[in-house]
């Protein structure tokens, strides 16, 4: 028996055909699994050893509802502390989701790191940093709160540098992020990817002006329209 796991990745590779029905989910040695039903009535059953890989393209023809259980059962356990609070990993290994009593989420840390010396938070953030492009990477998983990240681990960097805290991890994580932008800057088609996005916000700068012109003309006339009516009662309705 084949000790590879039979991943969404796997099937792509050999298979163009997607499924189109939830069977069942399980567990099986490599993790998480599916049980899944192809277009001519087949059956197979995919590994999902990672989160992401119920997200993977492989299921887009899915039900929005079997989607939806795949995610959760690849999600992360809910682990309840000693304190009463629930938390469960969220999209990568430093952020860290907040929980309630009825499973729904209530708050999010999304630069999650222990308190260590400064030294040893650097050697925490260059991993964390890794964790995060290699989801991007991939391409498909979970949402990351990039914005959010990037907000805290900023943050991060003001704590004091004599004490424990995040201020390592956060220093180092931000470089390679400055590095990574240094690297696309000279190997990347940003120049092409910029000016698209320059142009996108030109032509709904112009939308949201030409809207907002007509939504005050159709105001302007409304009211006209109401004034004139108005006069025309006062003159007994007549024309």
């Amino acid at each position: 028996m084949s000790t590879t796991p039979w991943t969404p990745t796997h099937h792509a590779s050999t298979h163009k055909t997607k499924p189109v029905r939830l069977l069942a989910l399980g567990t099986g040695p490599h993790g998480k699994t599916a049980l899944l039903e192809f277009p001519e009535g087949w059956q197979r059953t995919i590994d999902l050893p990672t989160q992401a890989d119920a997200w993977h393209p492989l299921f887009d023809e899915l039900a929005a509802d079997d989607k939806d259980k795949l995610h959760k059962h690849t999600a992360h356990p809910i682990i309840r502390h000693a304190d009463g609070t629930r938390t469960r990993q969220g999209a990568l290994s430093f952020i860290t989701q907040q929980i309630s009593r009825n499973g729904g989420r209530i708050g999010e840390r999304c630069f999650d790191v222990p308190e260590e010396d400064y030294l040893a938070g650097n050697i925490t953030g260059y991993r964390c940093a890794g964790d995060l492009l290699a989801a991007l990477q991939c391409g498909y998983g979970p949402y990351i709160p990039l914005n959010n990240i990037l907000d805290e681990a900023i943050a991060a960097t003001h704590e004091s540098f004599d004490k424990t805290g995040r201020r390592g991890a956060a220093v180092a994580f931000l470089e390679v992020v400055r590095e990574s932008m240094t690297f696309m800057a000279k190997h990347a088609m940003h120049t092409e990817f910029v000016s698209g996005r320059i142009a996108r916000a030109e032509q709904y700068q112009a939308y949201c002006a030409e809207s907002e012109a007509s939504d005050k003309a159709a105001f302007v006339q409304r009211m006209k329209d109401a004034k004139a009516a108005k006069a025309q009662r006062a003159n007994g309705g007549a024309a």
